[in-house]
């Protein structure tokens, strides 16, 4: 398969309920393109993980939706297009702060301990088969403040510095392009290995929930569906989804 030319088309919104949203009903329509872009200034009900609400102001961050062809992806390795994305991500916030920028499972964005951005894939399907991908992306670009259970921060608090959205959104184009080309060169044993090299506690001790009740883990492998392999201190091996549990500390 051919890589795709990302940004080819870019569609900018004063206001939408979410750009995946508004994604998805334009591929229902057939009135989509693969690479093309949906930007939005704000979004009334913007999506995040967990079922959980992308609180944003208005015009101050980037909240994008990338249409993809991922007729490529085999259904076993469907989390590889999650990896893919993140390190794209995290790519594009590096060479922006110019530090070190980590990927918290399964695929939130984080600088000093902070959330900067988060991703929400959803794939559409045909015959059991994967057929295209809506990657949605929020960055905290020019936002100063945040509430403080958000535990969120922003490029400009980072770098004292206000940012042109359409600049960043010609960077982020450019390093997503340069990881879903090596997905679709079949490079998943790159991608494992960066999106691991580049994981928060990854082979460390840390203190996760699970069911009410907080222990200590350590991750051995996010594997190619996502799930979280655990090594526990009593030296039994757990594999968790993303709503069995969650990082304390």
């Amino acid at each position: 398969m051919k890589s795709q030319s990302f940004g080819n088309q870019i569609v900018k919104l004063s206001s939408v309920d979410s750009t995946n949203n508004y994604t998805a009903k334009l591929v229902n329509n057939s009135k989509i393109s693969f690479g093309t872009v949906i930007m939005a200034d704000f979004q009334t009900k913007g999506k995040g993980q967990r079922s959980l609400f992308w609180n944003s102001e208005k015009g101050l961050n980037l909240l994008f939706s990338l249409y993809l062809d991922t007729s490529f992806l085999n259904a076993e390795n469907i989390f590889s297009l999650s990896k893919a994305v993140a390190l794209g991500l995290r790519q594009c916030v590096e060479n922006i702060v110019g530090k070190q920028v980590l990927i918290k499972w399964p695929n939130d964005i984080l600088i000093n301990e902070k959330k900067i951005a988060g991703i929400l894939i959803e794939n559409q399907w045909k015959s059991n088969k994967i057929s295209s991908s809506i990657i949605g992306i929020g960055l905290n670009v020019n936002q100063l403040k945040f509430p403080i259970e958000y535990k969120a921060t922003s490029l400009f608090n980072i770098t004292s510095k206000k940012y042109n959205l359409d600049s960043i959104v010609s960077l982020l184009c450019s390093c997503l392009q340069f990881s879903i080309d090596q997905l679709i060169q079949s490079k998943i044993n790159l991608i494992d290995r960066n999106y691991h090299n580049s994981l928060l506690n990854f082979n460390k001790w840390a203190l996760y929930e699970h069911e009410q009740k907080v222990f200590k883990g350590k991750i051995l492998e996010v594997d190619n569906m996502g799930l979280l392999n655990l090594e526990l201190k009593n030296g039994d091996y757990k594999k968790f989804n993303l709503k069995q549990i969650k990082l304390v500390k």
